[in-house]
């Protein structure tokens, strides 16, 4: 669903300003919060982003009556006093959000378990089917919450200390004993796309407690439509706006940024710019490498985040989806999921039927191949690949929905490379940078960079990846350029 021809439209070449307050490269979700907080303080934003439509990975489309949201299927922190509550109470921003209630569920080869909204329930149900680790459930999740505070909160404490060196499985191990309660606490790991033998306490913390804490919800007509109604209400505070425009350079004199040049030869001059797209992009291609070399030596030796192959089909009424549950698909029952691949199965319009023609239904997959990363990288022809996984996920699929190919009406597909184009992140990067134990919190890039009025917001910065921890990371920025006086 793409925003109203009212908003959807660039700011016309005649109207912007000769300079700019701020600049904001990149109309991803950190972008949008921290343009729209800038310009409800008063400052001259303009805002350019490469696609047509804002949102970077929180996007739509349309295929034949199907709206298909093309990587986030839902959101945590929705809620009155969460991250995103708080910002879009702030802002002034009204959208109806539906509460999913199981929150996840987690379906492994030989068991299955659903997770409840409630943390208090969630916390509960494990500690009555994992008797012998009761205290240790409840101990573990005050480390949970104690933590959350801490990074969202950007606070340097002995919580932080404890963990930041160690990996979920290191902090899973602190506690318990019981492999499969280690493996079901693990089992959303795919929501920060690496196996908890590898992923940062501190960054598995950070995406979990969202959903554990405050819920996970679907916004009503979708992803885009949240997107939407940020970029709209930047507009509804002056700001401007470049859609389908590309940077093509950072302008600086010495350590001081000046604006930005488009590919088209306009120059653009600012006091300041925020980069919210890819950190080697920023640094590499717009600025050329005019920086001090131990920054540029950092963002060389970080490894980037996975990426998915994800399906979109449309489907007819016949198909029978009521008892397909939503959530991870576990092909391992090995609680470092070392060998482990798997699927996420949404069906949106069990929540939003609108999404589709009347009666019709979407089922979204998203799949994570072990070692895919490096994998990606050596294929050569991303048509045949795209051909030969869309059918594999198919035959996947009917193990558990059977004679589901009797009834697809629609087939779209999305690989890294597809990721890739239409974000610019690097390979397709899910997740900005890997999160990893040393990629995390102070070893993330910081959002103020060696340039004196060049910031960096979204989740190749801190405090990672994620709707509510771009949201936290546009915030920030915004913060502190006003507390800056804007440099």
């Amino acid at each position: 669903m793409l925003p109203s021809k009212t908003y959807i439209q660039s700011t016309k070449l005649d109207r912007l300003y000769p300079c700019y307050d701020v600049i904001v490269i990149g109309a991803g979700i950190a972008g949008l919060i921290c343009a729209a907080f800038l310009a409800k303080n008063g400052k001259k934003v303009l805002l350019i982003e490469q696609h047509s439509i804002p949102g970077g990975y929180c996007t739509s489309f349309k295929r034949k009556g199907f709206n298909f949201d093309a990587a986030v299927h839902h959101i945590g922190g929705c809620g009155k006093w969460s991250i995103v509550g708080r910002c879009f109470k702030m802002l002034g921003i009204e959208m109806d959000f539906h509460p999913l209630d199981p929150m996840d569920n987690l379906i492994f080869p030989e068991f299955s378990i659903e997770i409840p909204a409630n943390l208090e329930d969630y916390i509960t149900r494990l500690q009555e089917r994992y008797p012998s680790e009761k205290d240790n459930v409840k101990n573990f999740f005050n480390d949970f919450i104690k933590l959350y505070r801490a990074t969202f909160n950007n606070e340097k404490s002995q919580i932080i200390d404890k963990y930041k060196d160690k990996t979920f499985s290191e902090m899973l191990n602190d506690f318990f004993k019981n492999d499969e309660l280690k493996m079901v606490l693990s089992g959303q790991w795919g929501y920060i796309g690496l196996p908890p033998a590898k992923a940062s306490a501190l960054g598995m913390c950070q995406m979990l407690i969202n959903y554990l804490k405050d819920g996970a919800f679907f916004p009503s007509g979708g992803t885009q439509e949240f997107a939407n109604a940020i970029f709209k209400k930047f507009i509804d505070l002056g700001g401007h706006v470049m859609l389908s425009f590309k940077v093509k350079k950072i302008l600086s004199c010495g350590n001081t940024v000046k604006g930005v040049k488009l590919e088209e030869g306009k120059e653009i001059a600012s006091d300041v710019v925020v980069s919210n797209i890819d950190a080697r992009q920023t640094f590499f291609e717009l600025l050329e490498g005019r920086i001090d070399s131990p920054f540029l030596r950092k963002i060389e030796e970080m490894k980037e985040s996975c990426s998915f192959f994800l399906l979109y089909l449309g489907v007819g009424a016949e198909l029978d989806l009521s008892k397909l549950k939503r959530g991870f698909y576990h092909t391992s029952n090995d609680s470092s999921y070392a060998a482990g691949e798997w699927m996420y199965l949404s069906v949106p319009t069990k929540i939003c039927p609108s999404l589709a023609p009347a009666n019709k239904q979407i089922i979204s997959v998203v799949v994570y191949i072990k070692d895919g990363t490096y994998k990606y990288k050596n294929i050569n022809d991303w048509k045949s690949f795209k051909q030969d996984m869309t059918l594999s996920t198919i035959n996947r699929l009917e193990r558990y929905i059977p004679d589901i190919k009797k009834h697809i009406e629609v087939k779209e597909a999305a690989t890294p490379k597809t990721l890739e184009r239409y974000t610019l992140n690097t390979n397709g990067a899910a997740y900005g940078w890997e999160v990893s134990v040393n990629q995390i919190w102070d070893n993330r890039l910081p959002h103020k960079t060696p340039f004196d009025n060049l910031y960096l917001a979204g989740h190749w910065t801190r405090p990672g990846p994620g709707i509510c921890a771009v949201v936290s990371s546009g915030w920030n920025v915004a913060n502190l350029i006003m507390k800056n006086g804007g440099n």
